[in-house]
């Protein structure tokens, strides 16, 4: 069984120099059809550092994934950051190992892929599905912006949290590492990303830490809704 549904939502409170800089929240939907799912990431700046820095903004991206066959359909992104805008649409048929890209700042439209790669918003969920191996990274082939890669997400600890309901105090967690190629659009552009996930069979995502080039981004739970029944 999956550790995620339909009906599960992730919602963070983003704090940059312990200030409130935004929030974000990851939800799963059920997919265009019945043998897909839906990954919905959303960030979007508040309170008085976007005020202060007169930096706003307003990033929405979706995965289309297959469970039964661990493969990407597409992502789609709109990310409005600054004056900075992108959109982008990518679609993948993982049976032909083709990807069609619609997107200004990509000049390739079509693209050959090895079978079954991941975007990059798929390849999160697909790591809360295998787990993170203690000893050596887990690593998934991911097509982005255009770039095929290897992903390496690697543990770097454990640690206990107090978390809002319904997860409660003192939860463990692993910490593990994505080795993110620059310019994602998921979370971070640059710099060290470090999550925790609740050390069960879950891992549910409640703590980010991104280092960049001047100080650190925190992300942290405020909110967690499980999946529907099934």
């Amino acid at each position: 069984m999956l550790p995620f549904g339909p009906g599960e939502r992730v919602e963070m409170r983003i704090t940059y120099a312990g200030l409130l800089a935004g929030r974000a929240s990851l939800a799963v939907e059920p997919g265009r059809d019945a043998a897909s799912l839906r990954f919905v990431s959303v960030a979007r700046s508040q309170g008085f550092f976007a005020w202060l820095f007169h930096f706003h903004v307003d990033d929405r991206t979706a995965a289309e994934w297959n469970p039964l066959t661990s493969c990407s359909l597409g992502i789609e992104k709109h990310l409005r950051e600054g004056r900075a805008a992108r959109d982008q649409v990518v679609r993948i048929d993982p049976d032909a190992g083709r990807a069609e890209v619609d997107d200004p700042k990509v000049a390739q439209r079509v693209f050959s892929l090895e079978p079954c790669v991941l975007d990059v918003l798929s390849a999160f969920f697909v790591t809360r599905v295998r787990g993170v191996p203690e000893q050596e990274a887990l690593t998934l082939p991911v097509f982005d912006n255009g770039r095929s890669y290897v992903l390496e997400v690697r543990f770097r600890g454990r640690e206990r949290l107090d978390l809002p309901a319904p997860l409660g105090p003192d939860v463990p967690t692993i910490v593990v590492e994505p080795l993110l190629a620059e310019g994602t659009g998921l979370f971070v552009k640059k710099g060290r990303l470090a999550i925790w996930l609740t050390d069960d069979e879950r891992r549910i995502p409640v703590r980010l830490r991104s280092k960049v080039a001047v100080g650190s981004i925190s992300a942290d739970l405020e909110s967690y809704t499980p999946p529907a029944a099934r």
